[in-house]
């Protein structure tokens, strides 16, 4: 790939903002919010993007910065068959919300709001997405169409890329012909890339199971039905579905992640209830793990005497990335960072991630950033975004916003 714009500019004026960049990054980590109340982070947003060319939009869900940066070259694209010409739009996003998990990094820019953290980097990505517009709305005469920054909340749990793709996010004029996003990646050195074709996150989904039996004292169990031995019994066997159940080479993962029942230590309690999440590439995957786990419930419960209830609800669906846009990628990055910085092949994780949603209506690529092979990993209390990370983010992304607009011009 020719780049379009000279590799040693970018990097110039990247490194001209990175001391600022990296301060936003530590207020904002300072400042973490959780699931759809992110209204301090997005209000600091819309403060630190005042006085640059972006137009800023209605809020599609309450707490989210949506806005758009036009090129100065007119905000156009290729010619449609109709003979008109048709703009070009690139989306980048980034997600905004923190962690319910009490903070333990030590740094001196720790989070000041007790028993929430951003310790999934959420934090590093506003900064990158931030720097990226910063450096782009320098360069605005040197590329067409447009840009849309998408600063979403809730990707944590609650599924805020469902909530504003739903709403309509992508088929807003100018609608989006490629979507990209990042996430920090311990790991992997610090600065490199990596992004694999087709299906690279999993799927979803969430359960949550009641046991009901007869409490009693904890000195005459044979009069109660023990709803927490039966739980028990449940936990171990759910993790078979995965051992004997599915095939050998086929990926899934059951977890049982809470359990909560009983008060105190010599009475046995009426009712204990579990939750978890499931997790598949495949559907038919889905299919044959909820309708083991609603065979084992049952039949353990009926054996213990114990009734029960199953619910079990869909979430995230597996993320994609489009082939096409990764070899793309790959020569983004070469090109504006060197061979050394692409990490190739790197495995499918069974984690989930609601950029799926775009990526589901749009293609693109959802890419990893590497924090370091000894970065603390992820909802950890320890994590902490690796400065150092910083500019090559906001290079593969200015670079894939401006490579995708002018190779659409022509």
């Amino acid at each position: 790939m020719r780049p379009s714009v000279d590799p040693a500019d970018l990097k110039t004026r990247i490194r001209k903002i990175l001391p600022e960049i990296t301060e936003i990054r530590r207020g904002l980590h300072r400042i973490p919010e959780t699931k759809l109340e992110e209204r301090e982070t997005s209000k600091k947003i819309r403060e630190l993007i005042a006085g640059t060319k972006i137009e800023l939009l209605d809020p599609y869900i309450g707490t989210d910065v949506v806005g758009l940066l036009r090129g100065a070259k007119g905000n156009r694209g290729k010619t449609a068959s109709s003979g008109r010409r048709k703009s070009v739009n690139v989306t980048l996003r980034s997600d905004i919300d923190a962690l319910p998990i009490e903070e333990k990094s030590g740094k001196s820019w720790k989070s000041e709001h007790s028993g929430r953290a951003h310790s999934c980097g959420h934090d590093g990505h506003m900064a990158i997405l931030i720097g990226t517009l910063k450096v782009l709305d320098s360069l605005t005469d040197r590329f067409e169409g447009s840009v849309r920054f998408v600063f979403q909340p809730a990707e944590e749990e609650a599924g805020g890329g469902k909530m504003m793709v739903d709403r309509g996010l992508l088929d807003a004029d100018p609608k989006p012909s490629a979507v990209f996003a990042l996430h920090g990646w311990p790991g992997i050195p610090s600065g490199t890339i990596a992004a694999i074709p087709g299906p690279a996150m999993a799927a979803q989904d969430r359960f949550r199971i009641t046991v009901k039996g007869r409490g009693g004292h904890g000195a005459v169990p044979n009069r109660t039905i023990d709803p927490i031995v039966t739980g028990a019994q449940i936990v171990s066997g759910l993790q078979t579905i995965v051992s004997r159940s599915l095939e050998p080479v086929a990926a899934g993962v059951v977890s049982v992640c809470t359990i909560h029942g009983g008060t105190t230590s010599n009475v046995i309690p009426d009712e204990v209830v579990m939750e978890g999440t499931t997790r598949y590439f495949d559907k038919k995957v889905q299919t044959l793990i909820r309708s083991r786990m609603e065979e084992l419930i049952r039949g353990i419960c009926q054996a213990a005497g114990a009734t029960h209830s199953f619910e079990y609800s869909e979430g995230y669906i597996p993320l994609v990335n489009d082939p096409e846009k990764v070899e793309f990628l790959t020569e983004i990055v070469e090109s504006y960072l060197g061979q050394k910085a692409w990490i190739p092949d790197l495995p499918q994780v069974m984690g989930a991630e609601d950029f799926a949603f775009y990526l589901a209506k749009v293609p693109g690529v959802f890419l990893r950033l590497g924090l370091g092979e000894d970065s603390p990993s992820l909802h950890s209390a320890e994590f902490d975004f690796n400065d150092q990370a910083i500019e090559a983010g906001i290079t593969v992304m200015s670079a894939l916003a401006l490579e995708t607009l002018n190779q659409a011009a022509g």
